[in-house]
């Protein structure tokens, strides 16, 4: 990696979620680096909760933890209207969507990068089974470093326990849609703590909601050709506008 190659602050998306807190812990606790944490403020639902989340976690670690502290910098944030637009980019995303389901996260993250010359930031994904673009280095995803690949959330859930992490773990957000501070069970980053293999992170009703949407989810997802279409993509754009995908 090669903001590991030199004694430079490694750069992290961190979100207060359960994968990115697993990776800067990592950092701190383990590889003792530096890291320069960097967020990117979107007009969700969940932002207030993922923000609030990133202070506690910070909080915690340097008042537990002062000298493994010291190697964290204050977090990054950054405001989407204030990341320009860039052609080559969307583009490059345009390319991909007409393929296969893109996050909308790459491309925003990508135009982050290039805006603060930023050439490899670490972003936390776990699996790159079904997306050839993650080692790819195209106009989006040269920016990035996925240290992560290849791990589950119950991997990081044993290591995690192992070293005496579960209480900063407990402590990360992963809803979208949050209700009365709680997880709702129907927005896709729920569904998707079930299929991970972490449900028992969702408030009970929450849980059971999400496991009822795990088939059609599963299905929606293998079925990506047929989103763009007729009733299918009306109902994808009710889906997009709700934060439910």
């Amino acid at each position: 990696m090669k903001n590991q190659e030199t004694n430079m602050p490694v750069d992290l998306f961190w979100t207060g979620g359960w994968d990115s807190t697993y990776r800067l812990l990592e950092l701190l606790f383990v590889e003792k680096k530096t890291v320069q944490p960097h967020y990117v403020i979107r007009p969700q639902s969940c932002t207030g909760k993922e923000i609030d989340t990133i202070h506690d976690i910070e909080r915690q670690i340097r008042r537990k933890s002062p000298e493994v502290g010291k190697l964290m910098l204050p977090v990054k944030f950054v405001n989407i209207e204030h990341v320009k637009p860039d052609p080559d980019i969307e583009a490059e995303n345009e390319r991909i969507k007409a393929k296969q389901y893109i996050s909308v996260q790459y491309q925003m993250l990508a135009r982050y990068c290039k805006q603060e010359r930023l050439d490899s930031v670490e972003l936390s994904v776990l699996s790159s089974e079904t997306f050839e673009y993650f080692k790819s280095n195209t106009t989006i995803f040269k920016y990035f470093e996925f240290p992560i690949l290849g791990l589950t959330k119950p991997q990081m859930a044993k290591v995690s326990k192992e070293r005496g992490w579960t209480e900063y773990m407990n402590m990360t957000w992963f809803c979208r849609r949050p209700r009365k501070g709680k997880a709702c069970g129907i927005c896709g980053p729920c569904s998707d703590a079930v299929i991970a293999g972490v449900g028992w992170r969702l408030p009970l009703r929450a849980r059971i909601i999400a496991n009822i949407q795990v088939p059609f989810r599963k299905y929606w997802r293998n079925n990506y050709d047929k989103q763009n279409s007729g009733a299918f993509k009306k109902f994808k754009d009710f889906m997009e506008r709700r934060g439910m995908v």
